[in-house]
């Protein structure tokens, strides 16, 4: 090609029209750019415009090639070849109608011309074939509709129904359901009958939920002009997981849609002010029902979520409205439904359904909404709320009421822990909850052995709660009641494990602690014994097992270990940081405080306790106790949990994952047990420590395992941001080493995935470590480069480097060493 700097612009259009003949049309459509640069005619303009249109085309980038030709009519209305490249563009684009407008003036202006009249008939075939299947559309719905009224064929009205969740699927069917009379109200109508065929009422609040996703216009004519919110809530109060789901997918659909938070990772605030008038609405109606008698407890738990992922705005992503929520009272609706006990724990003429997880579900909620405000200011608001719930209660002169003021306060200890340590120091909360202790009423006992577990749970904030309650769970202990006993068990053992790592520092006797340990494998290894029980013992191995011995004899246990393994496996949100916790500590994969060998001795000669580590957790140790997890299968029991809100177990849960793959026989059962899936998840959202650890397990399997089965399909694609996140200075070595061996294997996948590792900067980043010094680095990055050879896009960029430094300082001899490192 020759040199363009000092050619007029007939030279260079001259050029590109001799380039786009010999097919390259990249090279062309750059020299167009030139020439429009220089042109001065407006003829001339629409010239160069129509010739890049014709580039554009050839390349598919049909958005491009629509907008150039617009450009060209702009300066030349109705030329003939502007609107066929335009037309043609369109058509692509499935923009029928505007492709035949075009045609049909390109045929005027142009009658001969035998490829326009060719499109024109295809597009009327196409516009003809649209209104017929749009006339055929219309007579489906209205069938469906019908099916959905008749009683007598249950078959058909659930096929009717599910036709009807394809159609709303679609952006034209949704608009047709909306636009066409009274659809809308006959589902609504369905869905308020009492004999209406379960299956059909589920399909129809997917339909609905279909219908109010995508388009804030036609989300905000439903919920203002045609159904609204009533519809879909009156559904909370159903006893159904399965149909709340579907009804809280929908509410779900109306927020993230109204706020411009579908497929992306935080909401628009230009959206969220656009339509804050419906947002509010939404979430005042949720927050008015958190405390309704009516609700089913599934029901309620599924409101609660929803408010905890919308709430909060500064520390995760959500609507800010966490003053709102105090404004309208949340806190106190909140807090009234915690505070009955599902079961037959207590008996305190309560109208309000809970579940078991109700309560954790509200102290997830609490301390989202604390940890968000943005200020003391509002942090006393949010304390002083609470507070003022606890002394109507107390001022209460029935004793049950005022007992009422101790499940408050456990549940501030499980969430806004600070709140609730306040409140249990005021108002002698405190000696309140010791008499209930040494009461004959079993109840009693269990609620206040609750309140010492939850308040000893921090270090630094418990002394004064064991020195006062040490003595009472220990006759508690004793208990003939198993929901007694098992509270108070774990209660000691937050004791005995507040020395921590530290082998020489343990508050409680080893036989002691060897004595707790049994007694909560004894409960969690009985199957007569129920969920709540297994699950209380759970967490009193989750403190206890910071101890090497306790490590060994629970992994000895292989029946206790099964136990723990399928209680994972339900994936309930009271187990999942117990039961985490514990395999965190099986498997040793927390952080260590690093000892310098100086500090150590500096502490001796001064009489400073030394922390010692204890012999049971020497490696040889930690692999066979991570051995025996795998053969039970904890990956299964891990990937149950992974879909846990909270981001710090996310990130034991990965931690977890990575150690068990470092072992490579493990690999395989892990990609078998859904493994690759749950990192991928974990590798994209948590903390910088538990992506980290999701990312170099999913290098670990991508070394062993092939690529096509470990990573199948999309997840090729996903999987390569999270291994190029390990290509980073302050990771270590070995992690740079798993990444690029990781990277090699999928380089050979195919092309679309060798682009994917380009587009996500992948190239440069791997080039780097063909400078290392490590040779095992550079060997790895080497292999990697080779396989990335394969994409034409690649050898091109190397090309197009090694040019780069024959032609600079570097002189031709750097550059055939740069292309000899590559190995070609």
């Amino acid at each position: 090609m020759a040199p363009t700097s000092a050619i007029d612009f007939a030279s260079l259009k001259e050029s590109g029209n001799a380039l786009f003949k010999q097919g390259k049309f990249q090279d062309a459509l750059d020299l167009y750019s030139q020439a429009l640069a220089l042109v001065a005619v407006d003829q001339d303009k629409s010239a160069v415009l129509k010739n890049q249109a014709a580039c554009y085309l050839k390349l598919e980038n049909y958005e491009k090639c629509n907008a150039v030709s617009s450009q060209a009519l702009e300066l030349s209305p109705n030329d003939p070849k502007a609107l066929f490249r335009r037309c043609q563009a369109l058509e692509k684009l499935g923009r029928v109608d505007e492709a035949f407008k075009d045609a049909r003036k390109a045929a005027h202006a142009e009658p001969g011309d035998a490829s326009i009249k060719e499109a024109l008939v295809r597009l009327k075939k196409k516009i003809d074939e649209a209104s017929k299947k749009q006339a055929s559309t219309d007579q489906k719905v209205t069938d469906m509709l019908n099916f959905l009224h008749t009683e007598t064929d249950k078959e058909k009205r659930r096929l009717a129904a599910n036709n009807l969740i394809v159609l709303a699927r679609e952006k034209a069917g949704a608009e047709l359901l909306v636009a066409k009379p009274q659809v809308l109200e006959k589902m609504v109508k369905l869905l308020r009958d009492p004999k209406l065929d379960a299956e059909v009422r589920l399909t129809i609040v997917r339909t609905l939920g279909e219908i109010l996703k995508g388009d804030p216009a036609r989300t905000r004519e439903i919920l203002r002009n045609r159904i609204g919110l009533p519809p879909l809530m009156a559904l909370y109060c159903v006893d159904n997981l399965e149909l709340v789901t579907a009804v809280s997918i929908a509410v779900e659909n109306i927020l993230k849609t109204l706020s411009g938070w579908l497929d992306k990772e935080k909401p628009d605030p230009a959206m969220i002010k656009a339509n804050q008038e419906d947002i509010d609405h939404t979430l005042q109606t949720l927050t008015e029902m958190v405390d309704k008698a009516v609700l089913s407890a599934v029901g309620r738990d599924s409101i609660i979520d929803i408010l905890l992922k919308n709430i909060p705005e500064n520390l995760s992503p959500g609507l800010g409205w966490a003053d709102q929520f105090m404004e309208k009272d949340g806190i106190a609706k909140l807090l009234t439904a915690a505070v009955v006990q599902p079961g037959d724990r207590l008996n305190v003429g309560s109208s309000l359904n809970v579940t078991n997880e109700t309560r954790i579900h509200i102290s997830l909620a609490l301390q989202k909404i604390n940890d968000d405000l943005d200020g003391d200011k509002k942090r006393k608001v949010f304390t002083d709320k609470c507070e003022q719930f606890v002394q109507r209660l107390l001022a209460d002169p029935d004793p049950e009421t005022k007992m009422l003021a101790v499940l408050v306060v456990i549940t501030l200890l499980q969430g806004p822990f600070d709140v609730g340590n306040f409140l249990l120091g005021s108002k002698n909360i405190l000696e309140m909850l010791l008499v209930m202790a040494t009461s004959d009423e079993p109840e009693h006992q269990i609620i206040a052995a609750e309140a010492i577990v939850h308040a000893a749970s921090k270090k630094d904030k418990c002394a004064a709660i064991l020195s006062e309650g040490m003595g009472i769970l220990k006759k508690l202990a004793k208990s003939p009641n198993d929901k007694v006993q098992v509270r108070a068990l774990v209660g000691l053992c937050k004791a005995g494990s507040s020395g921590g790592l530290d082998f020489a520092n343990k508050p409680l006797p080893e036989e002691e602690v060897q004595q707790l340990a049994q007694s909560c494998r004894k409960f969690l290894t009985n199957p007569a014994k129920d969920f709540d029980l297994r699950r209380w013992a759970a967490e009193g191995l989750a403190y206890l097992s910071l101890d090497g011995n306790v490590k060994d004899s629970l992994v000895e246990d292989r029946a206790a270990l099964r136990s723990l393994i399928d209680l994972g496996k339900t994936g309930n949100q009271n187990i999942i940081y117990g039961v985490v916790s514990v395999f965190v500590n099986l498997t040793n994969s927390y952080d260590k405080p690093e000892v310098v060998p100086e500090m150590k001795e500096l502490a001796q000669f001064a009489k400073q306790h030394v922390p010692v580590e204890h012999p049971k957790d020497s490696p040889e140790c930690v692999a066979k106790r991570v051995e025996a997890l795998a053969e039970e299968g904890v990956v299964s029991a891990l990937v149950a949990v992974s879909k846990v809100e909270s981001k710090n177990v996310r990130e034991l849960i990965a931690r977890v994952m990575n150690v068990v793959a470092e072992g490579k026989d493990h690999r395989g059962a892990m990609v078998q047990q859904g493994g690759a899936k749950a990192l991928l998840a974990l590798a994209l959202d948590g903390t910088e420590r538990g992506k980290e650890c999701a990312s170099q397990a999913l290098a670990r399997i991508g070394i062993t395992i092939d690529p096509t089965m470990a990573f199948p399909g999309q997840r090729a694609y996903e999987v390569v941001r999270p291994l190029l996140a390990l290509l980073q200075e302050e990771k270590s070595a070995l992690q740079n080493f798993e990444a690029l061996l990781a990277l090699t294997n999928l380089a050979q996948v195919s092309e679309s995935v060798r682009q994917r590792i380009v587009k996500e900067q992948g190239l440069s980043k791997i080039e780097h470590y063909l400078y290392e010094e490590h040779e095992m680095l550079k060997r790895a990055a080497t292999e990697c480069i080779c396989n990335l050879m394969l994409s034409p896009d690649v050898r091109r960029a190397i090309y197009f480097r090694i040019a780069a430094f024959c032609t600079s300082s570097l002189s031709l001899s750097a550059g055939s060493r740069y292309l000899h490192s590559v190995g070609r």
